[in-house]
């Protein structure tokens, strides 16, 4: 029974420092987002409430930090003006009120995912499945070279030294695996450039 009233007691403290926290931001949020935008000017009112938000929670989530603290008000202005100092030694911070391209600082822009969508990742597995169809059809010593000079980036002097056969053979057999190449696969060019448009 003591175990359950002690427990009971630690969990009503614990609301009674949440309440105050709670209270004192509410009441002085205003103060507290004029401080931070005062003080470090360089700050958008986001990026204000950002680091407002991030002490709240320290203190709210962590109610037992107020036990020693006999200002709390004080306290809070000196950890905003710790979570500043922080925020501007992490120069990766993104503003979403930062469209100035002169600032040096990215722009909403930044945030956008230009990932490839789930068309565009069809399209490309459709391209790789043509192309090493359209491989497969080349005659063995045209392939060869092709992928030997586009693929593993492999020189002609190289080639002709591991082959045994001239620089201009494999010049021309390269040469007529990139236009079959470009022949087989020209639908898909096609559609390319209609999609652009």
């Amino acid at each position: 029974m003591a175990i359950m009233s002690a427990g009971i007691s630690q969990a009503a403290t614990m609301a009674e420092q949440q309440s105050r926290v709670a209270e004192l931001f509410v009441r002085e949020r205003t103060r507290f987002l004029r401080f931070v935008r005062r003080r470090f000017s360089a700050l958008s009112l986001a990026d204000a409430e950002d680091i407002l938000s991030d002490v709240l929670s320290a203190f709210f989530y962590r109610p037992h930090l107020l036990d020693d603290i006999e200002r709390l008000d004080s306290y809070v202005y000196r950890a905003l003006t710790n979570r500043v100092i922080d925020r501007q030694r992490k120069p990766s911070s993104v503003s979403l009120d930062d469209d100035d391209p002169g600032s040096g600082e990215p722009s909403v822009l930044s945030l956008i995912d230009t990932r490839p969508g789930p068309d565009a990742e069809i399209r490309g597995q459709e391209i790789r499945r043509r192309l090493v169809e359209a491989l497969d059809e080349l005659d063995p010593k045209e392939r060869a070279v092709w992928l030997a000079t586009e693929i593993e980036g492999r020189s002609f002097r190289e080639l002709a030294e591991t082959f045994g056969e001239p620089i201009g053979t494999l010049l021309s057999r390269k040469s007529r695996a990139a236009h079959a190449l470009r022949q087989k696969l020209q639908d898909l060019r096609d559609s390319a450039h209609e999609e652009e448009l």
